[in-house]
Order: structure tokens, then C-alpha cells, then sequence
């Protein structure tokens, strides 16, 4: 009878790298996901500090990361360059941090991180566990995590503290599985997210949850097309014939319907200035068709939200095609298993 195999599992650890190269390293490894900077520049040079276990579950990454405290970023020009289409979700077992938008994010907290857009942060010396979840593995699940970008969701949540169990027990149990099991059980467990996430709002608590799910999705995808239309609460309660209650309770946790719209349009346009396809469209027309009357209005809001002028993220994006196929690579050859198995997804 064939041996089954256990899952594949790869530790980088900087304790067993010469101190000159740790930082190095360690960029070389979760910079498949983000540039990083230390307050104290001189620090990675001594006594640097990093650690990432984690497992290979084919269709995903699951892993521990450990690092003392730095800032994470993902900035507009390096969305448009790695034009990856994962989300992270991440719950901090130690430490902490802070986000862009001043969340404060302490341990037993969860973390959504969507790649697809900007991302800035500053840690605390910290320990987090983090899922890679390929968007179109479970298209059901991204659609619900994706508009929680940056945002917590916090531990005094009993559904959160019931999701985080669930990823704590996948951790404990997936050295004893084998490759199929671990696969399963992360079905699972993303199951027990997308039942938590339900019940926190997301979508109306009146209805069943299949419903509930294709309900909320529609009408998301319904603001998406219609960015440049005029749409509040009590349209979109009339063409989807639901009170605006339910309409409220969806789009609490995006700070409202406004809230909501306004941010879908300023991605949107973020999309439609680093794309090639539409590189014949002048910025005016991009800020009108995304719901914008004023051009000034739009670079303003822009700029206030990404910190790029939208002439310079479409340079930036024309740049990034340029030379991405002449970009050298600087590996230092550290690279451990979970830069090489997200490339894979």
C-alpha cells in the first residue's frame, strides 16, 4: 500500500542567517506580498528577527509569521506591477498594529488584506496566521471578504473569536493530515467563515443564507456596473424590493451605502488608469463614467486616498509594462517555500 504523503511544509527562520543578510532575507521572502521598512534602518543589520512556517495546501497557503516591528505597504505602483488576485486574512495571535486608517489591530483580531488594492501598515513586534486565499477558488467567500479591505474584525466579536478558532484548530491539526485531508478541512474552514460572516451583518438575518449570499452579491455587482449612476439606500430598496433596513444592515460594516459607493468608484477609477485597455480614455472621462461630476473633485478625493495624483498612477502603470519583462531580478537566494508557492496559485 503507497505511503501517504504529510503536507509539505517549508521554515525560514533569520536565526540561521548570517545578521548581514537577515533583512535581506526576509524581504526576499514576504515581499511576494509587500515592501517593507524598519523604524530603525539600521536594525535589520545586527539583530533581525523573522520566522515564516507554513504549508503548501495546493490550492492555498497557510502559514505562520513572526518579525519584530516594521511597516508593511503595498503601494498603488506595486498593485499595478505584481497584479496579484489574492486576499490575505490573517489572525494576530501576539501583537499588533496599526493601519492606515488608524484601526488598531491587537492580538485574537482578524485582518483582511485584498492584494488587488494599496495596503499600509505598521506592526508591532508580532505573531499572525495567515491564509492565502486565490479569489477565484471560492468566488462566493472573496466577493464577501473583498470590501472588508484593511478593515479589523475585532475580538470582542463572538463570531470572530468562532472563526479564529476554526483557523487555530486547521494549524493544529494539518501535521497529522494528509495532502487531500488538509485541502478538506481548509473547505471547511472556509465554510465556518462564510456562516460567521453572515451573521455579522454582511447580509440580512430575515432571509435564508443562499439567498442571503446571491442577494448581497447582486446587489453589489449591481453598483459596480452602475458606478455613475445616482444610487442611495432607497433605490436600491426599490429595485431590489427589500426594505432599507435590510439595505442598512448590509452595508453597516462598509460605513453605509455612501460610504460604500464612494469607495468602489475610487478603485474602480484606479483600475481604469492602470489598465492597458483603456489607456485611450483621458482621466476626465474615467472620473465621469466612475460617478465623479468634477474632474478636480475626483483627482482630489484620489490623491487623498491612494497619495498619487491619477497622472501619475497611469505613468506608473506604463512604466511598470515598459520594463517588466526587462526587470532584473536581485534574489539573493533565500527565497523558502512561500514566495515560490504563491507564485504557483
Amino acid at each position: 500500500m503507497t505511503k501517504l504523503k504529510p503536507v509539505p511544509v517549508s521554515n525560514f527562520d533569520t536565526n540561521d542567517i548570517d545578521p548581514r543578510h537577515r533583512f535581506d532575507a526576509w524581504q526576499e521572502n514576504i515581499g511576494i506580498f509587500f515592501d517593507v521598512m524598519m523604524s530603525d534602518h539600521e536594525c535589520h543589520l545586527t539583530n533581525f528577527f523573522a520566522q515564516i512556517d507554513v504549508y503548501d495546501l495546493q490550492e492555498t497557503v497557510f502559514g505562520v509569521t513572526r518579525s519584530q516591528a516594521q511597516q508593511f505597504l503595498r503601494h498603488p505602483r506595486r498593485v499595478i506591477d505584481d497584479d496579484m488576485d489574492h486576499i490575505l486574512v490573517q489572525l494576530f495571535l501576539q501583537g499588533g498594529g496599526l493601519t492606515k486608517d488608524n484601526e488598531r489591530i491587537v492580538a485574537g483580531d482578524m485582518l483582511i488584506i485584498d492584494l488587488s488594492y494599496p495596503h499600509d501598515m505598521i506592526t508591532g513586534d508580532f505573531e499572525n496566521l495567515t491564509l492565502v486565499l486565490p479569489r477565484e477558488l471560492r468566488p462566493d467567500i472573496s466577493d464577501m471578504l473583498a470590501p472588508l479591505h484593511g478593515l479589523k474584525l475585532s475580538k470582542d466579536n463572538p463570531m470572530v473569536r468562532f472563526m479564529a478558532t476554526g483557523f487555530l484548530n486547521l494549524w493544529k491539526n494539518i501535521p497529522d493530515m494528509t495532502t487531500q485531508q488538509a485541502v478538506s478541512a481548509v473547505q471547511g474552514t472556509l465554510g465556518l467563515m462564510q456562516g460567521c460572516l453572515l451573521c455579522e451583518g454582511l447580509l440580512p438575518e430575515e432571509i435564508d443564507a443562499p439567498t442571503s449570499v446571491a442577494l448581497a452579491k447582486g446587489i453589489y455587482r449591481y453598483i459596480d456596473v452602475n458606478l455613475a449612476e445616482c444610487i442611495t439606500p432607497a433605490s436600491l430598496a426599490l429595485i431590489f424590493r427589500m426594505s432599507r433596513t435590510h439595505i442598512y444592515r448590509i452595508f453597516a460594516p462598509h460605513g453605509g451605502v455612501a460610504n460604500y459607493l464612494w469607495d468602489r468608484r475610487l478603485q474602480r477609477s484606479f483600475q481604469l488608469l492602470s489598465q492597458q485597455r483603456y489607456s485611450h480614455k483621458n482621466i476626465g472621462s474615467i472620473a465621469f463614467e466612475c460617478g465623479f461630476n468634477s474632474e478636480s473633485h475626483f483627482s482630489r478625493a484620489f490623491r487623498a486616498k491612494f497619495h498619487s495624483t491619477p497622472s501619475q498612477i497611469r505613468a506608473d502603470a506604463v512604466n511598470a509594462r515598459l520594463h517588466h519583462h526587462g526587470k532584473a531580478t536581485t534574489s539573493t537566494g533565500y527565497a523558502a517555500g512561500l514566495p515560490n508557492w504563491v507564485r504557483r496559485l
